[in-house]
């Protein structure tokens, strides 16, 4: 078995719990009552919406891919197609990943910025939307409107040979920069600075206010940093492969750029299940415990009274010894 096919297999198996996983937690947040829907957590239901999109859309037509050696739909529609949402949700999985290292920051040390529905609107939900749809009309027109010289489409390569976003080298020095190395770069600088804040200013904080910090603080360095280690190596390699020093079209380079940005979203419905599971509605998993693995009742017998005992045979003995007195006076 080739280095090819290794790879669907080893993704395939990660791939069936993390959508088995990301159900659930979707079938919490619909739940009414669920605390998924606070604030807080808003952004990990963003970046869970997008590993499942990338789960379920983009990564069956890879595997097609490197199981084949060729893409899965050979028409040019499907190859702008497969492009443009490739890159679009692994660019809007870092703004959002940065977005939030400094959404952090003001939910930990100015949470009064969004006591208000009108600051939540300016703080929260304005720039989110703005972030959406500035990274979804570049990534449209980059892969669809925008030619190049040698824009042909090549079924036997990765991404039918990338559209004119990556192959030109001024869009993809762009995208390198703007899409890849910053948000990564906030993201690194954002989480190595907020444990430092918290630190130096932990004094002012309250004792419910530092245990509220210390939390999201924890759940902000976990997937953080799980984001890291996997964009990190991949911003490198990527500015390394757009300025020439690497081969563009080198197999082991092809494979480490295509199947690196699956596994942020593969992994992400675990991180987030880990790190939000103490806020989730547990009473699903305690049914499915008591359905398949039911608890032998114990027999629960009556615990005699030892001192009760003893005064009952006294009080007999003394009744039966009046009795006899009695008979013995008559």
């Amino acid at each position: 078995m080739d280095l090819n096919k290794a790879a669907v297999l080893a993704l395939t198996i990660i791939q069936i719990p993390s959508v088995i996983c990301a159900t659930y937690i979707f079938f919490q947040i619909f739940q009414r009552t669920s605390s998924l829907r606070r604030l807080q957590n808003h952004l990990f239901i963003y970046l869970l919406i997008v590993a499942t999109w990338n789960i379920i859309i983009d990564l069956p037509n890879t595997q097609v891919y490197f199981w084949t050696g060729t893409v899965s739909i050979s028409t040019p529609w499907f190859c702008r197609f497969w492009n443009t949402s490739y890159l679009y949700s692994a660019a809007l999985n870092r703004f959002l990943m940065a977005f939030m290292a400094i959404e952090r920051h003001y939910l930990v040390f100015r949470p009064h910025f969004y006591h208000t529905h009108r600051s939540r609107l300016l703080f929260h939900y304005t720039p989110l939307v703005f972030m959406i749809s500035v990274i979804f009309i570049y990534v449209l027109i980059a892969n669809v409107f925008v030619s190049c010289p040698g824009s042909a489409f090549i079924y036997s390569i990765f991404m039918c040979g990338y559209t004119c976003a990556v192959r030109s080298t001024d869009l993809g020095t762009i995208y390198c920069w703007v899409f890849v190395f910053i948000p990564t770069t906030m993201t690194i600088i954002g989480c190595v600075l907020l444990p430092i804040r918290f630190i130096i200013q932990k004094r002012q904080l309250q004792r419910i206010q530092w245990h509220r910090a210390r939390k999201m603080i924890v759940q902000m360095s976990i997937i953080a940093g799980t984001y890291t280690i996997c964009w990190l190596p991949y911003t490198i390699v990527l500015q390394l492969d757009i300025a020439g020093i690497l081969p563009f079209f080198d197999p082991n380079m092809n494979r480490f750029l295509a199947l690196m940005p699956y596994v942020t979203s593969l992994l992400t419905p675990f991180i987030i299940l880990q790190t939000i599971h103490d806020e989730l509605n547990l009473g699903l998993v305690e049914r499915i415990k008591r359905r398949f693995f039911p608890q032998r009742q114990r027999k629960i017998r009556p615990v005699v009274n030892s001192v009760g005992k003893q005064q009952d045979s006294a009080n007999r003995e003394k009744h039966t010894a009046i009795n006899r007195n009695k008979i013995g006076e008559s």
